[in-house]
């Protein structure tokens, strides 16, 4: 099967978050278990660089230096335009992932989509199918009844399109592309846009059920019993500002070891994740490795597979079995150590 998946996608006007570094983990470990079970998978991001006045106001702000990170862009930009400001980003979050072991196949731009007519396709379309109406001068999706409460605009009052218009028409791309699945990762305060982004994709004459979307919960880092809600550049603890407090490793840890929809809290005054398993036998544990990669893959969660790894490290470590089952739990181990980037 051809797979899609889309995570992290950070705006391109501020650092990494830990929130961000979950969900690349919990991408990347997907990524490694699909592929190992034989799917074509491209790894993606999504750029939400089109011009707007939220970059608009960054691209101010890094010129003005009125903050650290937007000081830091301005040193290492290579201009001062607003693609040279969002290349620059992208190059920062790029390295801060890359230093947790995450990547990507592709970048897709929505600036892109919307100066390839992508986007006024997608309206036109939308529109001939009978699925818009226009009221209170903005153009709306109907999808009352299909999961949501209410009709969503794609055209909005004041002119230009709505976020779920340029959504819309960067999952109707990547249909075309030929994928058979899409798998996004988003923030679990997104929740909402799930029934709507499948009634538009239905409405284009496209399977909704294509579209699979895991949310992915906050994170909250502790440290001598307390919460560290601020960090460097404002509201949100960076991935660059706790790898010197731990490792890739021990962080990719954590986040495999609970379920992405569950808040995760990160102590740093402890040297792993706890996590408790129910005890099983070597011959057990080995057994269950093939069907917790089956189990990854229908609830877009590396837990069960972090549970198997542990039970084999347990096991190893107390087992008095014979040594042909030692060996085929060590062969599964460094399997299951790889698969989750371990």
């Amino acid at each position: 099967m051809k797979i899609c998946l889309e995570y992290v996608s950070a705006n391109p006007n501020g650092p990494i978050t830990v929130q961000h570094a979950r969900a690349g983990i919990v991408g990347d470990i997907l990524a490694r278990v699909l592929t190992h079970q034989g799917h074509q998978v491209t790894r993606e991001f999504y750029v939400n660089d089109a011009p707007g006045p939220t970059l608009t106001a960054f691209a101010r702000h890094v010129a003005a230096e009125t903050d650290p990170f937007a000081a830091e862009i301005a040193h290492s930009a290579r201009g001062a335009t607003l693609s040279d400001i969002i290349a620059a980003v992208r190059v920062r979050q790029g390295a801060a992932l890359g230093a947790i072991g995450v990547g990507f196949d592709s970048y897709v731009s929505e600036a892109d989509l919307l100066s390839s007519g992508a986007v006024d396709r997608l309206l036109t379309d939308l529109t001939a199918s009978g699925s818009t109406t226009w009221r209170g001068g903005a153009l709306w999706l109907k999808t009352t009844g299909m999961g949501d409460e209410q009709d969503r605009p794609l055209i909005r009052p004041q002119g230009g399109p709505s976020y779920l218009a340029t959504d819309l028409a960067y999952h109707r791309d990547k249909v075309v592309r030929g994928f058979d699945s899409l798998i996004d990762l988003w923030d679990a305060d997104h929740g909402a846009y799930i029934a709507r982004t499948r009634a538009g994709l239905a409405a284009l004459g496209s399977d909704p059920d294509k579209l699979r979307v895991g949310l992915v919960a906050p994170v909250r880092i502790l440290k001598e019993g307390q919460e560290r809600r601020v960090g460097k550049y404002g509201a949100f603890v960076t991935l660059e500002e706790l790898l010197p407090q731990t490792t890739p490793e021990r962080l990719r840890g954590w986040c495999a070891s609970v379920d992405p929809t569950i808040p995760l809290d990160i102590n740093l005054d402890e040297v792993e994740a706890p996590f408790s398993v129910r005890p099983l036998s070597l011959e057990a544990a080995v057994a269950a490795l093939p069907t917790a990669l089956e189990q990854v893959t229908a609830t877009l969660s590396p837990r069960p597979l972090a549970e198997v790894a542990q039970c084999l490290k347990l096991g190893l470590e107390s087992t008095s079995a014979a040594p042909s089952v030692v060996e085929a739990a060590q062969a599964a181990l460094q399997q299951a150590r790889a698969l989750l980037g371990l």
